[in-house]
């Protein structure tokens, strides 16, 4: 049972980030409504940014984003994108958080009604999300331009912008689990339900993070 004294929104102290309060509950995860069981955790409201990750790199000398000097992608509001799984889990490391599991990132994103997308099962427009846009033209908006979009627990994001790493492998070896859907793909993408998968050392132009920690 959840602690009643659980605060609903935190700030992570080192980078801070909003980080809102996902309850235990059962969860219908997936295309096929499969009930799963998740632990009460802490989500970031926003994808991780390029402020966020610049501090980072800075303090850690860790590599800086593959598109740290395209003015499309380097926006310090921009969720950060050029990142590889690992460089991920290092900026995790370092913020004290961890990679979302793959049913964490699910139930964060679709509550617990079993609804197609996080605003509910109205179909994505530019209100909501942002994607199908031009892939030599467009990119990422801001974090939280979209706030119409946002999940039964406030984070905004998680369909369309930038696919989001997870913890799993898709393919043991060769891929790892992407959720939510980016700028440039189309709508069908941006379905609670829909997974997807990337290689683990891509610094991809659509691929950014969020992460998650367990309570206090």
């Amino acid at each position: 049972m959840d602690n009643p004294a659980q605060k609903k929104e935190i700030i992570n102290e080192k980078d801070g980030s909003v980080m809102l309060c996902v309850p235990a509950e059962t969860f219908l995860m997936g295309n096929e409504k499969e009930p799963v069981e998740v632990d009460v955790f802490y989500i970031d409201k926003y994808p991780i940014t390029n402020a966020q990750y610049k501090k980072f790199a800075e303090e850690t000398n860790h590599n800086k984003p593959a598109f740290y000097n395209d003015n499309r992608f380097n926006n310090p509001n921009q969720p950060v994108v050029g990142v590889s799984w690992d460089d991920a889990v290092a900026y995790a490391k370092w913020a004290g958080k961890r990679l979302p599991e793959e049913k964490e990132w699910g139930k964060a994103s679709r509550g617990i009604d079993g609804r197609e997308y996080p605003w509910g099962n109205v179909k994505p427009d530019k209100t909501l999300a942002v994607f199908e846009l031009d892939i030599n033209k467009g990119a990422p908006t801001n974090v939280g331009t979209h706030p119409s979009g946002a999940s039964p627990y406030g984070c905004h994001d998680m369909s369309g912008n930038v696919w989001e790493w997870c913890q799993e492998w898709y393919v043991v070896g060769k891929y790892r689990v992407v959720r939510g859907g980016s700028w440039i793909n189309h709508m069908y993408s941006l379905r609670c339900a829909y997974r997807s998968c990337s290689v683990p050392g891509g610094k991809d132009n659509n691929v950014g993070f969020r992460c998650v920690k367990k309570t206090m």
